[in-house]
């Protein structure tokens, strides 16, 4: 979306939003909390619950649900960053030109630390029109500025939702919010903003999207753009939450096999290395890092393509995985790894006991397969898979390539026979879930073909054993790779 920015003779800076059905990013950082994945068992419940009401078989159901959270729910967590607001009624003003306009200022604590004013249409039909965040264009200025959003009230307008936003350590003032309508060709008429200049010491006017207790707000005669007071949110108790898979302490990217491996590292001992399923990152195993930093090196890798891992056009097979992680070892100087994958994750580390055995030391894989066809999965998932790459098709984007050759190899890989797991000699787990996309007998001749091959069919579980019950999950982990 092209944004243009300029600064009028007066010092103001004014972003002008020139298209105005822009969407949020993925976060859908204001009004929309997000789902995060504390969340995902009772997202789980309603969504295969909806589901099965349309009558789609309990299995497709589980598979639609797992790409879902692949997709959407892993990339959602929200933990620095609130929000206040407010709306007026414009059904009268279609199709007008608006423009708000409010002064901010910022004294930083973290120099990452930002706050931006923020828009959105509200349309009758509850869809959303115009929306715009600035937060292309953070707000880091000690100093108080006078900012602009200009944008257009969309057709079927019911409201216009306004406010601020604020992230991460600082405090932030906010004050003299003004909002303008177009009446007729380039002249503004001024609507009235219940206490828009914080000069009221209440601030029942004004809403909280969601208010974590490190943000207090208040009222302050400390500093004002104009009058008595402003609109203080003070967030100096603000405690950075780890994002595992966006950890800039801890991230680290290496150029191994010709592309760039993104990983992250917690724990101290043996070396345990986590591979996420198709479509996922580092952050899938948010439930897991915490408990097996406590006990292991944990190393979580984005697979290549996925997460913050680059791709160099190569067609993704899970053996080209295996090679990236052996690569990835070589470079860090482990002999050995214990390795536990997930899906995609376990098919890669069942390739790597037996193209590298001497780099597994013990391999625990939840809901892998080793080559497909209707044996393995029902067909009607693999007819869903085709009819998502059939929807991705459409879209020319780099992102959507991506995510049609990613489904691709659901379709085709892995290519491997029961008979080729004879050569794995090492203590392998094999786990799936009661209800898993996986077929039980498939999942029982992988273990029965590995000679240290142990079998857990966890009751009652699906396909996402490791979201939707952790505890369960990781005990498991434990159990096995201290045996």
């Amino acid at each position: 979306m092209l944004l243009t920015h300029a600064f009028s003779n007066t010092g103001e800076k004014i972003y002008s939003q020139q298209k105005n059905n822009y969407f949020a990013t993925a976060n859908e950082r204001v009004g929309r909390s997000g789902i995060p994945v504390l969340k995902a068992s009772l997202v789980t419940l309603c969504v295969i619950f909806f589901l099965q009401l349309l009558k789609i078989n309990m299995k497709i159901a589980i598979f639609i649900l797992f790409v879902f959270i692949s997709i959407k729910l892993l990339g959602q967590q929200i933990t620095d960053w609130s929000a206040f607001n407010q709306r007026i009624e414009v059904k009268a003003y279609e199709g007008k030109r608006f423009r708000l306009q409010a002064a901010v200022k910022v004294d930083l604590i973290d120099s990452s630390a930002e706050a931006e004013i923020w828009a959105r249409v509200d349309r009758a039909d509850h869809k959303r029109g115009f929306f715009y965040d600035m937060t292309d264009k953070p707000i880091r200025s000690k100093e108080w500025q006078v900012y602009t959003i200009e944008g257009r009230i969309d057709k079927g307008a019911e409201y216009l939702t306004f406010g601020g936003l604020y992230f991460r350590h600082g405090v932030f003032f906010f004050d003299d919010f003004k909002l303008s309508v177009e009446t007729s060709r380039n002249k503004f008429e001024e609507l009235k903003i219940p206490n828009g200049n914080f000069e009221n010491d209440s601030l029942t006017s004004w809403d909280y999207n969601r208010q974590p207790n490190y943000f207090t707000t208040s009222v302050t005669a400390q500093t004002s753009y104009e009058g008595k007071t402003s609109l203080k949110v003070d967030g100096r108790n603000f405690k950075r939450v780890v994002k595992y898979g966006n950890n800039d302490n801890i991230g680290k990217y290496e150029r191994v096999n010709g592309i760039t491996l993104y990983y992250e590292e917690y724990g101290t001992g043996e070396p345990l290395l986590l591979l996420h399923g198709n479509s996922q990152s580092i952050e899938a195993f948010t439930y897991q890092i915490p408990e097996f930093s406590k006990h292991y090196r944990v190393i979580a890798v984005d697979t290549r393509g996925q997460g913050k891992s680059t791709e160099n056009g190569k067609t993704y097979r899970y053996d080209l995985f295996a090679e990236d992680m052996n690569a990835l070892l070589n470079h860090l100087n482990l002999d050995s790894v214990n390795v536990v994958g997930w899906s995609d994750g376990g098919n890669t580390g069942l390739i790597m006991a037996m193209k590298y055995p001497q780099k597994v030391k013990r391999l625990l894989t939840m809901g892998a397969n080793i080559f497909i066809d209707t044996s393995v999965v029902s067909k009607n998932i693999t007819d869903e898979v085709r009819r998502q790459m059939n929807i991705e098709n459409s879209d020319t984007s780099y992102k959507a390539n991506n995510r049609v050759r990613l489904m691709n190899m659901l379709l085709t890989e892995p290519a491997y026979k029961f008979d080729d797991l004879k050569s794995i000699g090492i203590p392998v787990l094999v786990v799936s879930g009661e209800n898993d996309i996986i077929k039980e007998e498939h999942t029982r001749k992988i273990a029965e073909h590995i000679p240290k091959g142990k079998l857990l069919i966890a009751s009652k579980e699906t396909h996402d054993f490791p979201v939707d019950n952790p505890g369960r999950f990781n005990a498991v982990v434990l159990d096995f790779l201290k045996d």
